[in-house]
């Protein structure tokens, strides 16, 4: 009989070490993730791709292995995903057990609606968040919109399906791989799991308008969720929390409201960025998107940031200088921390283009660091920039001198990149935080070629859930790694 040999040890030997930083395992979670694979659409409508065979788009290709997708509980991992192909799209969640290696998946009856529901036209934005409660087990998904209301779509198809919300039953994140099945969720009606509130109460003003869900915790356990509300040019993040006494959620909190110029500004702002819990402290961090169509910025400009001294984050928000700002946000300037597009030389009409590359976060003394990248159009010049505060310094200190990255992850004093090489390969570097100092701590040299993926850090290791790059057509792969960051507990 033949001896089977752990792929985390075979894998070990193609890849590039510093330290102790290594891959513990590589798990295929399926075979058929939903992924975009036709071409992107320029309008709003296109009835020809009703009959294409491939998945045409309007914004991205990526739907699963995207977004706020991975989630950690206990010895789980939990990972959302779409069922592919086209004529599929189901809601998926995976739950992988990291002792025995097992997995559990839950299929629910809703479906992918694509772009303005026109299911026919694949919708980026419309990814699966996912969030479990430490305090009381239960599993909470937010999914498939994109701001969706009573005239959007214009035809007003979505106008009493505008908010996706589905949530288990308590202790149903660690039940039985037997019982992790869809009688663990809590139907809305017969045969329907998707709620349009999160507490059972209707409200359209309130739940309507909504993009980019994310889950986080703080350190008592509490989970919180935040979303923009809503458009691009006009919408700001609102956050609410779950009390598992209750299993109910709070009322939103408002960190910025829709429509600013209601509220003497000049020009009403969208938000690019997210609220997280990092540093012991709720915080956010964002680009803004001005309806001013007539300045240099072709989409977004500026860095962002303020953090709130209540672990609820109802109260006690501060700008990076520690001067107390009042909620909801009206005036960016409050908040303002650096002007990329200052680092550029064009002048011209929507010229300066700042939409990739930018992310926060903040290390567990304090140090504060934010990255982003601008493009000049004019002279075709981008630069990488990223601006980061010592914990203790007054000011930020800006720096070119850096190779970019789409994502910034923390683990106590450390701050990490972590990505896709040139081949589609795992990469991972480090820097002590309040420096500029990163230095390549990992890299796989050969295996799987990936295509993109979702990174999580939890008690020092790095969940990565990818999608496989080599593979064609609208039903791909997706894989977990687990990798040991070498981090001292």
């Amino acid at each position: 009989m033949k001896k089977k040999i752990p792929i985390s040890l075979i894998l070990f030997f193609s890849i590039s070490v510093t330290g102790q930083v290594q891959l513990i395992s590589e798990t295929k979670i399926t075979d058929m993730a939903l992924h975009f694979d036709g071409s992107k659409i320029s309008g709003t409508r296109s009835s020809n791709s009703i009959l294409s065979s491939s998945y045409d788009y309007k914004f991205g290709q990526q739907i699963s292995a995207h977004g706020d997708c991975v989630a950690t509980y206990k010895h789980y991992v939990l990972m959302t995903w779409y069922k592919g192909g086209k004529g599929v799209r189901n809601m998926m969640l995976t739950r992988y057990d990291t002792k025995t290696g097992a997995m559990a998946t839950i299929e629910f009856p809703h479906r992918h609606t694509g772009f303005q529901n026109q299911w026919w036209i694949g919708e980026s934005h419309n990814t699966i968040g996912i969030g479990v409660s430490p305090l009381d087990g239960t599993i909470h998904l937010l999914f498939d919109m994109h701001a969706y209301g009573t005239n959007r779509p214009s035809d007003r198809s979505l106008s009493q399906d505008y908010f996706r919300y589905a949530y288990s039953k308590k202790n149903a994140a660690d039940v039985s791989d037997a019982d992790f099945t869809l009688s663990q969720f809590v139907e809305d009606k017969l045969g329907d799991y998707t709620h349009l509130s999160l507490n059972g109460k209707e409200n359209y003003s309130v739940f309507s308008e909504f993009t980019y869900p994310k889950f986080f915790k703080n350190n008592k356990g509490d989970l919180f969720f935040s979303m923009r509300k809503g458009g691009s040019s006009n919408g700001g993040y609102h956050f609410a929390k779950y009390d598992a006494n209750t299993s109910s959620w709070s009322n939103f909190i408002k960190f910025a409201d829709e429509n600013a110029k209601n509220y003497e500004q000049a020009y009403n702002w969208g938000m690019y960025g997210r609220l997280k819990y990092v540093g012991n402290k709720i915080r956010i961090g964002f680009q803004r998107r001005l309806l001013n169509t007539g300045d240099k910025y072709l989409y977004q400009n500026g860095f962002y940031y303020a953090y709130s001294d209540d672990q609820s984050g109802e109260t006690s928000w501060k700008n990076h200088q520690g001067t107390p700002i009042s909620l909801p946000l009206r005036d960016t300037q409050e908040i303002f921390v650096f002007e990329p597009g200052d680092l550029v030389q064009t002048i011209q009409k929507d010229k300066v283009f700042m939409v990739r590359g930018f992310d926060w976060t903040v290390t567990d003394r304090g140090d504060v660091h934010i990255i982003g990248l601008v493009k000049d159009n004019q002279y075709n010049v981008t630069k990488k920039v990223h601006t980061y505060k010592p914990a203790g310094a007054k000011e930020f200190i800006t720096t070119t001198d850096f190779s970019g990255a789409s994502t910034l992850y923390t683990f106590g004093n450390n701050i990490y990149i972590i990505g896709l090489n040139r081949s589609g390969r795992v990469f991972i570097e480090k820097s002590e935080g309040g420096t500029n100092n990163f230095i390549k701590i990992y890299e796989a040299k050969s295996g799987i070629r990936f295509r993109h993926g979702k990174a999580h850090i939890n008690e020092g290791k790095l969940y990565y859930y990818m999608m496989e790059q080599t593979v064609t057509g609208d039903q791909r792969p997706l894989f977990l790694h687990i990798i040991d960051l070498d981090i001292a507990q």
